[in-house]
């Protein structure tokens, strides 16, 4: 599921001011998003992420003012689906969305309206112009994988503390390291990982073949 479709299954659901972002309608414009990316996507949100203490459901996690400064997000120029709309300013005065396409974006608007599809323009605080930011890991905005879930977060969930940079996997490895985390298949800790990596020589060398973990 991709960040829109996850977002747009709760039109016409509520909107609180400060709501932790859980069970549905229990949240605010920040907190609606931190839900979509999080619980939706498995995707981080400022500060960590859903469910951990502090985060949403725990707790409202954060403001459109984090999500505005969020390095885990880049300003784009060019919105794809998926990217967020976001009016920098505390409390009230800023607000933040899903954009879905040309003037159109889905948020949590205020006790009212509740949670909605709108235009972007006219449906943000007066005397802000809002810009667009794309979550890293959400290829051109949507999310990938199943349930929209990233490279970055599977290979977390399958070695968690290890870098991609610590070891030399050849591609068919990963692939499966990461379907098998996907599929929910349980994999050994990440103290008894075992990586298998190729070194290829030159000279027409047969390649010899490197097993191992580095931290």
């Amino acid at each position: 599921m991709t960040i829109t479709s996850f977002a747009l299954q709760y039109q016409g659901s509520g909107y609180v001011y400060g709501g932790p972002g859980w069970p549905p309608g229990n949240w605010d414009c920040s907190s609606f998003v931190s839900t979509v990316l999080g619980r939706g996507n498995n995707l981080p949100i400022p500060g960590g992420r859903w469910g951990e203490p502090g985060e949403p459901p725990h707790a409202h996690g954060p403001d459109v003012e984090a999500y505005a400064a969020w390095g885990g997000a880049v300003t784009v120029t060019s919105p794809a689906p998926g990217d967020l709309v976001v009016w920098d300013g505390a409390g009230p005065n800023g607000h933040i969305g899903i954009y879905l396409g040309p003037d159109e974006m889905i948020s949590a608007l205020n006790t009212a309206s509740g949670t909605k599809k709108t235009p972007i323009n006219g449906y943000g605080p007066s005397g802000l112009t809002p810009f667009y930011r794309r979550v890293t890991g959400a290829a051109g905005g949507t999310g990938t994988g199943p349930g929209g879930v990233s490279v970055a977060s599977l290979w977390q969930q399958a070695l968690p503390g290890l870098s991609w940079k610590d070891v030399v996997v050849p591609a068919a490895v990963v692939l499966a390291l990461l379907a098998a985390t996907a599929a929910g298949v349980a994999l050994v800790s990440a103290g008894a990982v075992l990586a298998a990596g190729t070194l290829a020589a030159r000279g027409g060398r047969k390649a010899a073949a490197v097993a191992g973990v580095s931290r």
